[in-house]
């Protein structure tokens, strides 16, 4: 008997000692056996060749094999959100005999595969049923969990349509074998290959080392060189005096008695809201690991921040505001308004084409990753076709919008071009131009609901991240009703409003008129009608939809919010609320208001760059995710500070000498009472005479 049992156990170690090795085989003979089994194209001969002999060298455990499979993984953690399986990219393209032996070169390709085109409308959990029930069901965010984004390393003979045959071979042996998937190749970059810049990359880097040179250059000659008897009308004066960084440094920190201060921390606080905006959005793009806690948090407090993106409307108000504000005041003397409308352009077109410039040639060049050439190639390539309309101010229409935040530069300086033509008929007329305003007034509340009724569209925008990930340019209805201008104009013309009330009763002549009590309970309604607008996602996604009620929503929401937007700074000149202003005028707000277009032209671009260059999928957590938030919200001051010392700021004082200063004298800085430049709340000015 314990003979038999000695024997049962030698046996039983042996088989234990040879079963990993043995399943090991198994496996790479049934991938080899159902690559066999798809129909083969002559011209991909080398492909499964070389995929062939790599497996029969896996086998092997030859060490240039072994490392390509071991670059490779199966898909895992879908169930629960994770969508991006990326494998190992540098493993991949960076063999330590890359240049020696390059018959063994591969490449990394970026797969996606949808495994079922079925959604059901409820969500079914029963853990005993059938995970193609789970696989088909929504999710509270719309980020689906039968849709995968695949990284494989293959051989370099391989082209698209043979890596799909090999996904989908790999993917047939993995638990979801019995989903037929639809899969797309999306892009391949080979080992040791790396994509040439064009001329428009050294163009851009040309002028940036010029634009440097330049600034420190009229730095130095103005503080070393420069004297009072240099005429103030010559070239070299002016050059050296809009591109001397001291110089625009102090226009940035300098105060103006006219300014409404608390606009300066509304500014910069809407600036970093629509970063944290953009740090979700582009990190869902990219790949969340656990989508599943996203989903828990939009369920609960995180669901208020749904409809974050409603803050935009913020620099609406404050832009339709200030712009009338500066019409009015200047209404004794005669205005050219062309040169108002060109005075805007030129205040907004030097950050907007340095960006589109830098998307449309260099960025591709600035990164690599496994989906870095893929997510470049989706804006590069539009921004070289759509440029001109953009830099036009004709580009609203996100299936040919540049870029993701572009939207709001051409479609700010249409309605710029509104409140424009109506003060030409307040100036005429000022009953003609109260009724051309109350006109544009009521069609603003009614295009969006009548758009949104008509074509059944969501009330809030982007809760569906599904099909923004599946179809981003083709979302028509967010160029229809969230990005055009027609449907943003309710928040500016209320901003015009309240521009056209602060004018006739100048905060400096009322001051303190409301009381402190009603000034804390008129901010407080407010402060609770912005958390209520914010909240009418979370309301909208749990809610069945209703074509009216959709339609009253996205008429009423935005006006709401910039109506509160409009009394807190109201109660803010006019009355007395203690906290709110203190945190809202805080002296380090004025340049950072300043630098606000700035930042907010420049922090998608830092935030493609962080999100896009990953090797995994990124972790959701909130001590994480603010973390991040600061730091992009923090190299973004710098580089915005960078774009106003280098383009924005001499740009505009040399637009405004050479158009508009009929004098041709250009006044020190230290003078701001004659003609110059003038600073109103992030907006530089010139006062003619």
């Amino acid at each position: 008997m314990w003979y038999s049992l000695l024997i049962f156990i030698f046996i039983a170690k042996v088989s234990s000692h040879h079963a990993p090795h043995t399943r090991y085989h198994t496996a790479i003979d049934a991938f080899i056996h159902r690559l066999q089994l798809e129909t083969w194209e002559k011209e991909e001969a080398p492909c499964l060749e070389k995929t062939l002999t790599l497996l029969e060298n896996v086998k092997n455990f030859t060490l240039w094999a072994t490392w390509v499979w071991n670059a490779n993984t199966v898909p895992m953690g879908n169930l629960y959100g994770s969508r991006n399986n990326l494998g190992s990219f540098d493993q991949c393209m960076k063999p330590p005999w890359l240049h020696t032996h390059p018959e063994l070169r591969t490449k990394y390709c970026l797969t996606e595969l949808m495994m079922s085109d079925t959604t059901k409308k409820k969500a079914e959990y029963d853990p005993y049923g059938s995970t193609e029930e789970y696989l088909n069901s929504p999710t509270i965010s719309g980020l689906p969990v039968n849709h995968l984004v695949w990284g494989l390393c293959v051989p370099a003979a391989c082209h698209p349509p043979s890596v799909l045959k090999i996904t989908r071979s790999v993917y047939e042996l993995t638990s979801f074998g019995s989903q037929a998937p639809n899969i797309t190749v999306h892009s391949c970059q080979v080992a040791g290959e790396q994509p040439q810049p064009g001329i428009g990359f050294y163009v851009f880097i040309t002028l940036i080392i010029t634009l440097i040179v330049m600034a420190a250059a009229s730095t130095y000659y103005r503080l070393h060189i420069a004297n009072d008897d240099d005429p103030p009308d010559s070239f070299e004066t002016v050059i050296t005096k809009s591109f001397c960084i001291i110089r625009n440094r102090q226009d940035l920190v300098k105060n103006n008695k006219e300014d409404i201060r608390v606009m300066n921390g509304m500014r910069f606080l809407t600036a970093a809201s629509v970063i944290t905006v953009h740090q979700c959005f582009y990190s869902n793009i990219a790949g969340i690991i656990n989508s599943g806690d996203y989903d828990k948090a939009v369920e609960g407090v995180g669901g208020i921040l749904l409809h974050l993106d409603v803050v935009v409307d913020t620099f609406f108000v404050m832009s339709g505001l200030l712009h009338i504000k500066g019409l009015l005041n200047n209404i004794n003397r005669q205005q050219n308004l062309f040169s108002v409308l060109w005075k805007r352009y030129v205040r907004l077109i030097g950050p907007f084409a340095l960006v589109m410039f830098y998307l449309a040639s260099v960025s591709k060049y600035t990164g690599t990753g496994p989906i870095w050439i893929y997510a470049n190639e989706l804006e590069s390539e539009v921004c070289l076709k759509t440029w001109r309309r953009s830099l036009l101010m004709l580009n609203t229409d996100l299936k040919f919008l540049c870029h993701a935040v572009t939207w709001y530069v051409p479609c700010d300086y249409q309605l710029t071009i509104l409140a424009t033509v109506l003060f030409y008929f307040y100036q005429k007329d000022r009953r003609l131009g109260f009724a051309a305003f109350g006109t544009a007034a009521v069609l603003s509340l009614i295009i969006p609901g009548v758009l949104t009724y008509w074509y059944e569209l969501p009330a809030v925008h982007f809760m569906d991240f599904g099909r923004l990930l599946r179809d981003l340019r083709g979302c028509w209805e967010v160029s229809l009703t969230y990005m055009s201008s027609h449907s943003r104009a309710g928040a500016y013309l209320v901003g015009v409003a309240m521009g056209y009330l602060m004018t006739l009763y100048k905060p400096s002549q009322y001051r303190n008129t409301v009381s402190k009590s009603w000034s804390i309970a008129g901010t407080a309604l407010s402060l609770c009608v912005m958390t209520y607008v914010m909240s009418l996602g979370q309301y909208c996604l749990f809610r069945e939809y209703n074509p009216v009620e959709a339609a009253v929503i996205a008429s009423t929401n935005r006006v709401a919010w910039a109506v509160a937007i409009c009394v807190i700074i109201g109660l803010c000149e006019y009355g007395t609320v203690p906290i709110v202003t203190d945190i809202l005028s805080f002296s380090y707000f004025t340049p950072l208001s300043r630098l606000s277009y700035g930042i907010y032209m420049t922090h998608t671009l830092l935030v493609q760059r962080d999100k896009f260059t990953v090797r995994s999928p990124f972790n959701f957590d909130s001590f994480s995710y603010t973390l991040d938030v600061i730091g992009i919200l923090t190299t973004a001051i710098g580089l915005s500070f960078a774009m106003w010392v280098l383009v924005e700021a001499p740009l505009i004082k040399i637009s405004n000498h050479y158009l508009f200063s009929k004098s041709k004298i250009t006044q020190p800085i230290e003078d701001q009472g004659k003609n110059g430049i003038e600073h109103k709340n992030g907006e530089i000015k010139t006062k003619v005479a």
